[in-house]
């Protein structure tokens, strides 16, 4: 996996999360999107941890993390996560389902967030009433997640990953491209048949009816060459979390850090100057 440092693992009930952690200052924790695992990170996660202590890590069933085999909870893992590590209020980097995560956990553990950095985040209690457009804006999403699902049933690997780089990654090119491939393509069960979501079980009300209630410092990047729905999306979360802001990155895709790093990297350092507090 090109790892800058050695993975270690935690225990959890009904299994195993591999990790990494390296630097030292305040502390950043990055999840992945779930069409990807911790290498999502190679570039970014050697350059933070010159001056911050970083932690990355598998969700279940991705890269070197046990697949559940019976209920378990996403944030709850992550929550061990921060305990095993002694880390209080970090900021917690969140993209796609990492921001799901990331926003539940900001709901159901407040003391635990120092302040959220969501790159086109989803979020439970998603409906297609929330955004301009209703049904009509996710077609495209829905259309070609079925093609992808339908050429994974057919054994055609290349082709669902190819429908997947269509909705989520076309702005990537050369080893960004290349990374995304052999992420969809090592963790092809976990993303096409939902192999640990399908026991994924969640605490509490839905995100989507207590967006009110975070108050850890907010701001959510979106890619103006992301999934169209996913604009919309990022603008109902804002409107209901006090201070968020929105910021569409031009040229950008689902994985914005991959195809417009140097963005991520200046929205990154831009937040955490304007929120010096975060991190602990």
């Amino acid at each position: 996996m090109n790892d800058p440092v050695i993975a270690k693992t935690l225990e959890v009930p009904g299994g195993k999360i591999s990790y990494q952690e390296g630097g030292r200052g305040g502390a950043i924790v990055l999840l992945h999107e779930g069409i990807a695992d911790r290498r999502m990170w190679n570039r970014e996660f050697p350059l933070l941890a010159r001056d911050h202590r970083v932690v990355r890590y598998d969700l279940r069933g991705y890269g070197s993390s046990t697949p559940a085999t019976s209920e378990y909870s996403p944030v709850r893992d992550l929550v061990a996560l921060l305990d095993h590590l002694g880390l209080t209020r970090p900021l917690i980097v969140g993209p796609s389902v990492g921001g799901k995560i990331a926003l539940d956990l900001a709901l159901t553990y407040p003391q635990k967030v120092g302040a959220l950095l969501l790159i086109a985040p989803g979020y439970s209690g998603m409906d297609y009433d929330q955004v301009p457009g209703g049904k009509a804006t996710f077609e495209r999403d829905e259309r070609l997640s079925k093609a992808a699902a339908d050429a994974w049933a057919a054994g055609k690997l290349e082709k669902a990953t190819e429908h997947l780089r269509e909705l989520w990654a076309s702005a990537l090119t050369g080893s960004a491209l290349a990374l995304f491939q052999a992420m969809v393509r090592d963790n092809a069960t976990e993303i096409f048949e939902e192999r640990s979501g399908r026991y994924e079980t969640r605490e509490g009300e839905p995100a989507a009816k207590r967006l009110t209630e975070i108050r850890a410092p907010t701001q959510i990047l979106v890619g103006d060459r992301d999934n169209p729905a996913m604009p919309h999306c990022a603008n109902f979360l804002a409107r209901g979390i006090a201070g968020a802001k929105v910021q569409l990155v031009p040229g950008a895709d689902h994985l914005l850090n991959l195809s417009r790093p140097d963005a991520f990297d200046t929205a990154l350092r831009e937040f955490i100057e304007r929120h010096p507090g975060a991190g602990e």
